[in-house]
């Protein structure tokens, strides 16, 4: 009986929240139902456990990296006279763990301090920019994945990436806390501030200056590190999410250690690791999940309870590829302006994601290039020599990636002479049926 209840309530759940809207509908139910599908996808792809296993892998990765990274931005933050920030940081970041939080930073601290890197040589240097990368690379990888994108092969493209998350972003960040505190002690608190209502009303506004900082810094993350074209209002949305499940996960955490004290005596000198490691784990999933809202708000128009995005099928496929090859085509014979990934999102219907996951193979072939720096997909070879029957063999060949072989599978005659003659079908129809023969068609139909 209980299961039966829960079915009819999931049922019902799903009718509410994915029933296309209506016109009659208040104006405040599209937003709640997107923020419901958005809430309903995040949550089954936690269940799948994919973002689980990336973040522990991401908590390995930092262990490793955590004193080699911070010795060398400690390095480059000593240079600008911040260096003290870092400690500032990380005491912040491991707050919620009370007082095993301030025993880490100080001896993290306390031995990256000791790491002098002018001494470490060329050698050790290299380790430790290495390390750095590696890193990055990891969060990478894990944002690629959650936006089901690959990461790019242009070196430069990778090197500003490193360079502007793993050095400038925490630069910036921190030169902006002090230019922040420094505004607001010496201009804000001077001038306007000397009012009483004005300096309380400053005083209050200044207390949401870290929070919006976290939440600044979360989505320049989910700007900048996928390797795919964020909209800023995903990212910003993204990074408000992110920083609210970052204040509300650490005040739960900063509950639990305080409540925990027969889980301290379990582990004696070993608590403070293992709750460090608990944390870590808090954290990196906080943020993956973040980049999920990002990617799922971003492409809330293609959202689907069973898949998450939309899926397509083989014969989705092979349709949407040839109306791509047919308009790319007609506006390089025409002139007009050609077609970016976005825009053939709008004209095909699918996220961009799916856009370029479906040209990859026809760029591969050598039918299609990505040109410029806003990417517009353009036709390699003519379309008049573009066959229709090669496009659709270069889907199907695709698609049959990491297939069983046919041989190895059972058959009957039967079966395979009606297969065999649906396929001597298709190729008739086709015959040497080009690119240019669709275009040509529609030109005569209008």
């Amino acid at each position: 009986m209980f299961g039966s209840l829960v079915s009819d309530l999931q049922a019902r759940l799903t009718r509410e929240i994915w029933a296309k809207p209506k016109e009659d509908d208040p104006f405040f139910r599209r937003p709640l139902v997107v923020a419901a599908q958005i809430f309903w996808v995040v949550v089954r792809d936690l269940l799948t456990g994919q973002a689980n296993l990336r973040a522990m892998s991401l908590v390995y990765t930092t262990l490793l990296a955590i004193v080699p990274v911070l010795a060398l931005m400690f390095a480059i933050l000593k240079a600008f006279g911040v260096d003290d920030q870092i400690e500032t940081l990380m005491l912040e970041f491991l707050a919620p763990m009370g007082a095993q939080g301030v025993e880490i930073t100080e001896r993290t601290i306390a031995f990256v301090q000791q790491v002098n890197i002018s001494v470490l040589g060329s050698v050790g240097l290299v380790f430790l920019i290495y390390t750095l990368i590696s890193l990055i690379q990891k969060i990478q990888a894990a944002f690629n994945s959650v936006w089901q994108v690959t990461a790019d092969g242009s070196l430069a493209k990778q090197m500003a990436a490193y360079v502007s998350v793993g050095l400038l972003g925490p630069l910036v960040l921190f030169l902006a806390i002090g230019v922040i505190a420094t505004t607001a002690s010496s201009f804000l608190m001077d001038t306007i501030g000397a009012f009483g209502p004005i300096r309380m009303a400053i005083e209050e506004a200044s207390k949401l200056v870290p929070f919006i900082m976290t939440m600044s810094a979360f989505a320049f993350l989910y700007l900048v590190v996928p390797n795919t074209r964020v909209k800023l209002s995903a990212a910003l949305v993204g990074g408000a999410i992110t920083g609210l499940m970052w204040v509300a996960t650490g005040w739960a955490f900063a509950t639990f250690v305080v409540t925990s004290a027969r889980y301290a005596a379990i582990y004696s000198a070993f608590a403070s690791v293992v709750l460090f490691m608990i944390w870590l784990y808090a954290a990196w999933l906080i943020v993956l999940v973040g980049c999920s809202v990002t990617y799922y708000f971003q492409n809330r128009a293609h959202l689907s309870p069973e898949s998450g995005l939309m899926r397509l099928t083989l014969d989705q496929v092979k349709r949407i590829c040839l109306v791509l090859l047919t308009v790319i085509h007609r506006s390089f014979h025409t002139g007009d302006t050609s077609w970016t990934s976005a825009r053939l999102s709008r004209r095909l219907g699918i996220p961009p994601q799916t856009v370029e996951l479906i040209a990859d193979p026809l760029r591969r072939a050598g039918l299609v290039a990505w040109a410029g720096a806003d990417k517009r997909l353009v036709p390699t070879k003519p379309a008049d020599m573009t066959q229709v029957k090669d496009v659709l063999d270069i889907i199907a060949t695709d698609d049959h990636r990491g297939a069983a072989d046919d041989v190895t599978l059972g058959s009957d005659a039967s079966v395979d002479t009606l297969l065999q003659s649906l396929s001597d079908a298709e190729s008739s129809v086709l015959k040497d049926a080009t690119i240019a023969d669709l275009i040509s068609k529609e030109a005569a139909a209008s």
